[in-house]
């Protein structure tokens, strides 16, 4: 009995994407987040001063995962 395998993406830079995307979002989740568990530490005024650059890195994550998402679509749909 033959396996059925998802036909592969037309671009491998396409699962780059996706990667890219959960990495940038898991970052950014992670600077925002992180100070609220820490205590009082030169670390934590680190990462409360990188707030800016982390809510970036969460929205460029996003903005890679729909990006994924919109070329998966525009694929199935062809």
């Amino acid at each position: 009995m033959p396996s059925q395998r998802p036909a592969p993406s037309r671009s491998p830079l396409n699962n780059d994407m996706l990667v890219r995307g959960v990495i940038l979002a898991l970052i950014g989740l992670i600077l925002i987040i992180a100070p609220h568990f820490m205590g009082n530490s030169p670390t934590r005024d680190l990462f409360t001063h990188a707030q800016i650059p982390a809510w970036f890195s969460l929205v460029l994550g996003l903005a890679f995962m729909g990006q994924y998402a919109k070329q998966r679509l525009k694929d199935k749909r062809d």
